[in-house]
């Protein structure tokens, strides 16, 4: 018995510091964050685009994540600088679908992909950081099924180091490879 009190004890100690701190989030008030639109564009910066984009046409383009979840996660943003999907033309959202089933073909030729998830978000409060319309291509394997596995290396993502200027470049060019075998197969 009073081995189980002493683990009750050391157990009991963590949970108050983790209720104590994660209580501190909802009731402390965080600095002000400026708008969206007063944070500059990562991808309408030209030095991030020339390093990430492996596909470009002339409404849409493509980049190497440089976070990714899951090798071969993908970006896809219209060119045209736009906050958010409401203000996307009809014919930038038709290519944009267009460009994502490319994406997925070359993913599934790169990276063995069975399935993939899409990720678009809009606006501050739904967890958007980059003040462009971009949808996050993320593929998955057969056997990556499992949600915890997947919310554990979102996570995880964004403690890690990014990708170096030469593994994106190597992802690239895997990429525009397999896009460019697709596009003789097919056009969009």
């Amino acid at each position: 018995m009073p081995m189980f009190a002493k683990l009750k004890k050391y157990f009991f100690i963590p949970v108050i510091l983790i209720v104590f701190v994660g209580g501190g989030y909802f009731f402390v008030k965080s600095p002000e964050q400026p708008s969206l639109t007063e944070v500059p564009c990562a991808f309408c910066n030209a030095t991030i685009l020339a390093n990430q984009k492996f596909y470009e046409d002339e409404l849409v383009l493509a980049l190497i994540s440089h976070r990714p979840i899951f090798p071969g996660h993908c970006l896809i943003i219209p060119k045209r600088h736009a906050e958010r999907f409401e203000m996307l033309t009809n014919e930038e959202m038709t290519q944009i679908g267009l460009v994502i089933k490319k994406v997925h073909q070359a993913a599934m030729q790169e990276y063995q992909s069975a399935s993939y998830l899409l990720l678009q978000k809009n606006g501050r409060e739904a967890g958007q950081t980059v003040p462009h319309v971009h949808f996050h291509y993320i593929p998955k394997q057969a056997h990556d099924a499992s949600v915890l596995v997947f919310f554990i290396k979102m996570y995880w993502s964004q403690i890690k180091k990014p990708l170096s200027n030469f593994q994106m470049q190597t992802q690239c060019k895997k990429m525009q490879a397999a896009m460019h075998t697709d596009c003789a197969d097919e056009t969009l």
